[in-house]
């Protein structure tokens, strides 16, 4: 990275620090879902809760990969296995993420995307917890 002194510091300092790492890479992870829910959702009129479940699994692929490179710099070999018990985290997240979006949309009116959003920040603690904890640390 080719950035002023300062910033280069402040970024190095940032990214020392293991949640922040999964927070960028669960970021890009989280626009990739809100895109293709949004896309889902608004676009195709896909019924909210068929499209979570579809924009959950192209995060997943993007956010396994990305966690396992970045955040936790994991060399286990048998990535498959790995990717079996981070899919597994997953998926309770996304049960998780489901139920809190459902409160949101059918009890509150929020708006699908919007209450999708506000879920992703709810579950962020599980997800990194079971995956640092789980998939990370036991399979290495």
């Amino acid at each position: 990275m080719n950035a002023p002194k300062p910033i280069k510091v402040i970024w190095d300092k940032f990214f020392a620090i293991k949640f922040f790492r999964y927070c960028f890479c669960g970021g890009i992870a989280a626009i990739t879902d809100l895109a293709l829910f949004y896309v889902l959702n608004e676009w195709a009129k896909l019924y909210y809760l068929f499209a979570l479940p579809i924009s959950f699994t192209a995060a997943a692929l993007v956010n396994y990969s990305l966690q396992r490179k970045v955040t936790f710099n994991n060399a286990y070999s048998k990535k498959h296995k790995q990717f079996a018990v981070f899919f597994l985290v997953e998926v309770i997240g996304l049960l998780l993420n489901g139920f809190f979006t459902a409160i949101q949309v059918e009890f509150f009116g929020v708006w699908p995307t919007l209450a999708r959003f506000i879920s992703i920040w709810i579950v962020l603690i599980y997800n990194y917890t079971a995956n640092k904890k789980i998939t990370f640390k036991l399979m290495k």
